[in-house]
């Protein structure tokens, strides 16, 4: 019997201006599993779509590398160029939101993150096989 980590699997680690983005990407079971006593909350980020496939959660941290508190949105742009904007909920010192990422290609995944006075973009991109 195999248990998935509700930790998902990270795609990126990476430094925007002194600052580390690291996005975790979790599928439906892990999702869950991190939801628990959460279900039927309405929160930024989450969604109530049938074809919901993952959950991102993207973990800032300042130049001591400790979580900050910020204001973060993802822009999801699909492989036929369709644009999905989502803002996240806070959790666990991460920022998550649920994504559809079913059609095979390459998502570019962009994330904003208002720190502050301060505002900073992630660009990553993502294939799904």
């Amino acid at each position: 019997h195999q248990t998935t980590s509700p930790l998902g699997h990270e795609i990126a680690s990476k430094k925007v201006d002194n600052y580390t983005f690291r996005d975790v990407l979790l599928d439906l079971a892990q999702r869950n599993q991190a939801m628990k006593g959460m279900e039927g909350m309405e929160m930024p980020g989450m969604s109530t779509r049938p074809d919901i496939t993952n959950h991102l959660v993207v973990t800032i941290l300042d130049p001591d590398q400790k979580p900050v508190s910020a204001k973060v949105g993802f822009i999801l742009t699909d492989p036929s160029g369709h644009e999905f904007k989502t803002l996240t909920m806070g959790m666990s010192g991460g920022y998550g939101a649920d994504l559809v990422l079913k059609t095979p290609g390459v998502y570019r995944i962009k994330t904003k993150a208002v720190i502050g006075d301060k505002a900073l973009m992630d660009v990553l991109d993502y294939s799904v096989k």
